[in-house]
């Protein structure tokens, strides 16, 4: 019977573990769309605009080709026409800013949070290998140093491969940035 209790206890963590990521998935898949959405409205708009832009260009045109022209060059109304998609337009820049900083939270905390698991099996596996014998504590303090310091410089961390990745540093830089983090 122990053994049974054993197995659905593991079999409810793994089942537990599975809604998780799934909520996390659900949650990023839905904040991924909801700025996909701002940007379409976004493009929308900005077409939207263009027959209004473009009536002000025909209008400078003319009267810069009318070198007689004494009355004023007047856009007003297009202007006030076009006020409330300028308004409309700025609010959706800010809520996609918004979105956008709350994707780049949420990734970060999910990044952060699997360091921070990386870290626990890490140690799981060391504490393991100590209690067998496998290593030496002198080993496993190394090793654990080593993988906790990766965890504690994670965001340094992150950042240089960022700029790996963003081809603003070379492999060998971004290899002896890492290496002078972890040093």
């Amino acid at each position: 019977m122990d053994l049974f209790n054993k197995a659905t206890k593991v079999a409810r963590e793994v089942g537990n573990s599975v809604v998780n990521a799934g909520n996390v998935l659900s949650s990023a898949t839905r904040e991924q769309t909801e700025l996909a959405n701002l940007k379409i409205q976004k493009t929308a708009l900005e077409r939207k605009m263009e027959s209004q832009y473009s009536e002000i260009g025909k209008r400078y045109i003319a009267y810069i080709s009318n070198t007689f022209n004494t009355r004023p060059f007047d856009v007003q109304d297009v202007l006030e026409a076009m006020q409330p998609n300028l308004e409309k337009l700025s609010e959706i820049d800010a809520q996609i800013g918004d979105k956008e900083k709350v994707i780049k939270e949420n990734n970060a905390e999910r990044d952060k949070k699997r360091a921070q698991e990386q870290f626990e099996a890490e140690k799981k596996k060391l504490d393991k290998a100590r209690d067998l014998d496998v290593i030496t504590e002198e080993e496993y303090e190394v090793k654990l140093t080593s993988a906790r310091k990766k965890l504690d410089n994670f965001e340094l961390l992150r950042k240089v491969e960022m700029q790996y990745e963003m081809d603003i540093i070379t492999k060998e830089e971004y290899e002896e940035k890492v290496r002078n983090i972890m040093q």
